[in-house]
C-alpha cells in the first residue's frame, strides 16, 4: 500500500498512474475541495485531514503502507519535512514528486526572496500597491509588516479564506478570490487595472502559472520579488511521472 501526501494538480496525476498499477492507495488531504477532486475515483481512500507527527505514526502502524509519495506543495515545507522524519523512524521509504522549477535569477526585473519574511522586508519600502499572489497562510506576514491597504491579496474562491482574509483587514477593494492558473493576458489586466508597484510570488512551477505572471509583470516593467523554495533535502525526488512509476 501506498500514502500519498497530495496538495497540488500532479496528486491525482499521480494517483491516477498508481490505481492503472493496481496499487493500493491512501491519499490524505487538507480541504474539502482536494478530497472531492480525489474521491470521484471509487478505488482510493482519502483522509482529509492535516497530519501531524502523532497521526502520520498512527497510520504507518495501523496500514500496511509500504512507501510514502509526497505531492505536497514545493512550499508546504513543515509537512515535507514531517513525513521524511516520520518515514526515517518507521523504515518505510519516502519519495518525492514535485514539479519542476523556473531559473529565474538572471531575469529582468526580478528580485529573488529567501523566503516570505525576507519578501515582505524588501517589499515594506515600496510606497504603490504590492500585490500578493503568495497563498492566504503567508499573508499575516506581510500584514504585520505593511499596512493592509496597500496590499492586493489574490487567494483561491473558498468562504474560510475569504473569512480569514476579511479578518485581517483585507476588503473587496483589495481581495480577489479567483482560482488559478491564470494566463498571462487575465495577469496583465489584473496587475494593470490594481496599479499594482511591484508583484510578490512563489516559484510554483509551470503548473502553478508563475511564467504567466512574471510574464506579465515583465510586460509592464512591474518588478517581481520571487520568493525561492524551501531547501530540503529530500533524497529520492521526482520530476518526471515515468520515472517515479519505474522506481515503484
Amino acid at each position: 500500500m501506498i500514502l500519498a501526501l497530495c496538495g497540488t494538480s500532479e496528486g491525482t496525476e499521480v494517483i491516477t498512474e498508481l490505481l492503472k498499477k493496481d496499487l493500493k492507495v491512501i491519499a490524505t488531504v487538507t480541504t474539502a475541495y482536494g478530497a472531492n477532486l480525489l474521491k470521484k475515483n471509487s478505488n482510493i481512500q482519502v483522509l482529509e485531514e492535516k497530519l501531524n507527527r502523532d497521526r502520520l505514526h498512527q497510520l504507518l502502524e495501523e496500514e500496511p503502507i509500504k512507501k510514502v509519495i509526497d505531492i505536497t506543495h514545493p512550499y508546504a515545507e513543515n509537512i515535507s519535512k514531517l513525513a521524511l522524519e516520520v518515514c526515517r523512524e518507521k523504515k518505510v521509504t519516502y519519495l518525492r514528486y514535485e514539479r519542476p522549477q523556473g531559473n529565474y535569477e538572471n531575469e529582468n526585473n526580478i528580485v529573488m526572496a529567501e523566503d516570505f519574511y525576507d519578501a515582505a522586508d524588501k517589499a515594506k519600502e515600496v510606497r504603490g500597491k504590492i500585490f500578493l499572489t503568495v497563498g492566504s497562510n503567508q499573508l499575516p506576514i506581510f500584514t504585520e509588516k505593511i499596512p493592509v491597504k496597500q496590499l492586493v491579496a489574490r487567494v483561491l474562491p473558498m468562504s474560510n479564506i475569504i473569512k480569514k482574509c476579511e479578518d485581517q483587514g483585507f476588503t473587496p477593494d483589495n481581495l480577489i478570490a479567483m482560482k488559478g492558473p491564470f494566463s498571462e493576458e487575465i495577469n496583465y489586466h489584473m496587475f494593470k487595472v490594481y496599479d499594482a508597484s511591484i508583484i510578490i510570488t512563489k516559484d510554483s512551477g509551470t503548473a502553478g502559472g508563475t511564467e504567466e505572471k512574471i510574464h506579465a509583470a515583465q510586460a509592464l516593467n512591474i518588478p517581481i520579488i520571487l520568493v525561492k523554495r524551501p531547501q530540503i533535502n529530500y533524497g529520492e525526488v521526482f520530476w518526471d511521472l515515468e520515472e517515479l512509476m519505474k522506481r515503484l
